[in-house]
């Protein structure tokens, strides 16, 4: 059984953000054999001062994708950010088996996947509670090399 349920993975572009750079950025982050696909859905919004702004999401549920998707992810973050993430665990993930890792989005779309909370693209690993204890399986991906 997979460790790894489902991954999400969003970001938002406001107004004064190119929307084709989003989307590279978001490309970017992905394995190889995901980057010539669509997976990425836009929602157009509005902001309280009625400014645009455009949501981009994507969830990968195919067991092959999401397999996929997170050995690609984890491997190129380095490995000081996978300890931070592993020391501060109860920051990133929650009680339902959700691992939460904000990506900074400027360094993305130069191809670098790095830990960053200013306007990040958000991604989220479910974790399958059935596989066992879901802390222990987070730390297990992370030490993954």
């Amino acid at each position: 059984m997979n460790a790894v349920q489902s991954v999400e993975i969003s970001a938002i572009a406001h107004a004064t953000d190119d929307l084709e750079k989003v989307q590279a950025a978001l490309t970017a982050i992905l394995p190889e054999s995901l980057k010539g696909r669509q997976l990425f859905t836009r929602r157009y919004l509005e902001g309280h001062y009625r400014n645009p702004i455009t949501t981009f999401e994507a969830k990968l549920t195919r067991l092959a994708e999401v397999e996929e998707f997170t050995a690609n992810f984890f491997r190129r973050l380095t490995k000081s950010e996978k300890l931070r993430i592993e020391r501060d665990l109860s920051l990133y993930s929650d009680v339902e088996g959700n691992l939460y890792v904000r990506i900074d989005k400027q360094k993305a779309f130069g191809g670098v996947v790095e830990l960053g909370e200013e306007d990040p693209i958000r991604v989220r690993l479910k974790f399958n509670r059935l596989s066992g204890d879901v802390a222990q399986l987070m730390k297990a991906i992370l030490g993954a090399e």
